[in-house]
């Protein structure tokens, strides 16, 4: 029988994100921690949408990452009075800046957690360890001369968020609901589907979101002459209950590291179509999981979507063999404990 790792008592959080599906995976990680009895302290940016989520969990303080070092010292003395007196098992940052925050002081494993890509190895100088969700970032972390220990431990899905009142679409009926969800941004590739949209027959988008790419999407749309066929929800605190609505949940970016949505897919029993970036690539075995496309033209993208959309025999047998891959490798029990077995690979006894 496997022994269970040992369970951490405290662990410290440095956390400089904003809004968004990694923002998403923090909160439910550390709740998922919380459920294993673990006390939490947390440090992040003011203003958070998800603030409350974690102040319900431990004690918050809430700043600004400080460009300067003269600043920048004052939290450096909050994290390190925080370790002596506190004493967590580790302290986690998350995100290359809030790793030179880091303590000094041996005792707690000092994890960085990478959800992208890093342009530079220099934040990471006091990490005992650096743990990432896709087995591509360490090959990255290599060629820029990473020498130091890495992990690989990915992401699970939000809980309970499909229970209630399933949310209604502004959206014709009858229509094949497509699904995305996601920051508003340019490397979404929320166009390309928007185009793949107005290229299918009886289909429909809703996408769940925002951004600063919400008004030339709002162009496209209109342009297109699809403003019956596409809505926009902006944020919602739980855009899984939307996906679990549709009938087919979209993948579209040119650059995703991982892709929380595939995740979330698979455990709304969703079917799922992806452009052929890294996270997914990894995530998808084509047509037995999702749909992978082979590139990430509008034209490839609608003729997956009409491939979903003509045959649901598909979509059951992706389903299934969905969930199934996502109770094996990426439940919540699991990924906690990949977790505490890295904490107390990388304590100081």
């Amino acid at each position: 029988m496997t022994q269970a790792p040992a369970r951490p008592k405290r662990i410290l959080h440095l956390h400089f994100g904003k809004e968004g599906g990694a923002e998403r995976f923090f909160v439910s990680l550390c709740q998922g921690f919380a459920g294993e009895g673990v006390e939490q302290r947390f440090l992040i940016r003011p203003g958070r949408s998800w603030r409350d989520e974690v102040a319900a969990l431990g004690e918050v303080k809430e700043a600004h990452y400080p460009r300067f070092w003269p600043i920048r010292k004052l939290l450096q003395n909050w994290v390190d009075a925080q370790t002596r007196d506190w004493k967590p098992d580790a302290v986690i940052a998350w995100m290359p800046k809030a790793a030179t925050l880091l303590p000094e002081a041996a005792g707690p494993a000092k994890l960085v957690r990478l959800g992208d890509y890093p342009r530079h190895t220099e934040h990471f100088a006091r990490a005992s360890c650096i743990i990432t969700n896709t087995p591509d970032i360490p090959n990255r972390l290599k060629t820029l001369g990473w020498t130091g220990a890495v992990e690989v431990i990915s992401n699970f899905p939000r809980v309970g968020e499909t229970g209630g009142e399933a949310p209604v679409f502004d959206l014709p009926k009858g229509s094949f609901i497509l699904c995305a969800a996601g920051r508003f941004v340019g490397l979404k590739g929320f166009d390309s589907l928007i185009r793949a949209t107005a290229m299918t027959e009886g289909t429909a988008l809703c996408l769940v979101g925002d951004g600063e790419e919400r008004p030339a999407l709002e162009a496209l749309v209109q342009e297109l002459g699809l403003s019956g066929r596409v809505q926009m929800t902006g944020w919602v605190p739980d855009p899984i209950r939307w996906i679990a609505a549709a009938d087919l949940a979209c993948v579209t970016s040119t650059h995703e590291t991982l892709g929380n949505v595939v995740l979330e897919a698979w455990q709304c029993q969703t079917p799922v179509i992806s452009t052929p970036t890294p996270g997914p690539s990894w995530l998808i075995e084509n047509a037995r999981t999702g749909i992978l496309l082979d590139d990430f033209d509008p034209e490839t993208l609608a003729e997956g979507i009409t491939r979903a959309q003509t045959d649901p025999a598909l979509c059951a047998r992706m389903v299934a063999r969905g969930a199934s891959k996502l109770r094996a490798e990426f439940s919540q029990q699991a990924i906690v404990a990949a977790y505490f077995k890295a904490i107390e690979r990388y304590r100081t006894h």
